[in-house]
């Protein structure tokens, strides 16, 4: 049996650059294990400012002495395998990682219990590999020949060091698909925690949708706007990131790029939206969760976390194409009817933060104390 003493964890993060899913999820493991000591690839302090994780003690890469590395970090992935092995954490009873990319692939050794908590399959290699070329200007014809090898040499990589967790976590059983397909390993699900307390449902709720999210490809955030053209219906869209240019010069007078907001203008928008809508395929999808927290409906396309997330019907319409016009046909359906705000909330609660921390802390003590 383990017997933790101080400083017997160590928790491995990819690079805390922003406060997201993955800083929120490492926010609710430190409160239960604060006595752990915090390993990342980079750590941006700035950008963490007024967030839990500000004046944490982070142990770092090699990538965190690169110039400007906070804005460059996406772009270095060929490097990552070698930063994350980089990393030494061979002093500690207890390996937790938290991985979307390649945290996985900490290097421990047969006297350490390594736990992998996955947020996704490293998505850069596998189904996103076009929206990264892309993004990074590496799809031009004799770069883009050399990227592409290097992310099918990333996913070899990716696999083969998926064998090094003695335990895998997935958000989901979207993501432990994934896992499954990518890794051929089983994986247990435990669901990520959400704030759902921080919302306090209007009574009276306004007349405009909302959709919140970064803006890059895969969010098919396109694709909503093009929908609301043509509804005419009014749209807020709060979140920022490559495609803001773009997105709005397609946009019409009805709808409203907000740009990047805190989260107290995220939660009050939410708490008076009419409904929430959202059309990518995520491994979660924590927004859907906070909307429904705050009684609002979701309109969300049905693969990924959303059919785990949304009660068609009941808390929300699942569409089944990812297309404009599919959200368009799901809009006139949700006009149509009237969904109850309390049965959002109930589901919403299925995910707090309180829930999380006591499965996950019941699975370590039973996979450390066995």
């Amino acid at each position: 049996m383990f017997l933790l003493m101080p400083n017997s964890i160590a928790i491995v993060h990819e690079w805390l650059n922003t406060y997201g899913g993955s800083e929120r999820l490492l926010t609710e493991i430190l409160k239960i294990y604060p006595q752990a000591e915090l390993h990342a690839l980079i750590y941006n302090k700035q950008n963490l400012i007024n967030t839990p994780l500000h004046g944490r003690s982070v142990k770092t890469s090699f990538l965190q002495h690169i110039p400007k590395v906070s804005n460059l970090y996406r772009g270095l992935l060929p490097l990552m395998p070698i930063a994350i092995e980089s990393l030494d954490v061979s002093q500690y009873d207890v390996v937790i990682s938290i991985s979307h990319a390649v945290a996985h692939g900490i290097k421990t050794h047969k006297n350490q219990i390594h736990i992998s908590c996955v947020c996704t399959p490293m998505r850069y290699a596998w189904h996103l590999q076009d929206d990264y070329l892309h993004l990074h200007h590496l799809d031009k014809p004799i770069i883009g020949s050399a990227a592409r090898l290097a992310l099918s040499l990333l996913r070899r990589w990716d696999k083969e060091s998926a064998s090094r967790a003695d335990h895998l976590l997935a958000i989901s059983h979207w993501t432990a698909q994934k896992i499954k397909q990518a890794w051929d390993r089983d994986s247990h699900v435990i669901y990520p925690p959400v704030d759902v307390k921080r919302f306090s449902p209007a009574k009276e709720r306004d007349d405009y949708y909302l959709f919140v999210a970064r803006l890059v490809p895969y969010k098919m955030t396109t694709e909503i706007i093009k929908a609301f053209n043509e509804l005419k219906l009014p749209l807020i869209i709060v979140g920022d990131g490559p495609e803001m240019s773009h997105l709005q010069k397609l946009a019409k007078e009805n709808i409203k790029l907000l740009g990047y907001q805190p989260d107290s203008v995220v939660t009050d928008l939410m708490n008076r939206t009419k409904g929430f809508v959202y059309m990518a395929v995520e491994d979660f999808g924590i927004a859907m969760v906070e909307a429904q927290a705050a009684g609002c409906p979701v309109i969300a396309y049905h693969k990924g976390g959303a059919a785990e997330i949304v009660q068609d019907a009941e808390t929300g319409i699942l569409f089944q194409e990812q297309t404009s016009s599919s959200l368009i046909e799901a809009i006139h359906h949700f006009e149509s009817i009237k969904l109850n705000s309390e049965a959002a909330q109930i589901n919403a609660a299925r995910f707090s933060s309180e829930r999380f921390r006591d499965e996950f802390s019941s699975y370590l003590d039973k996979v450390i104390n066995r």
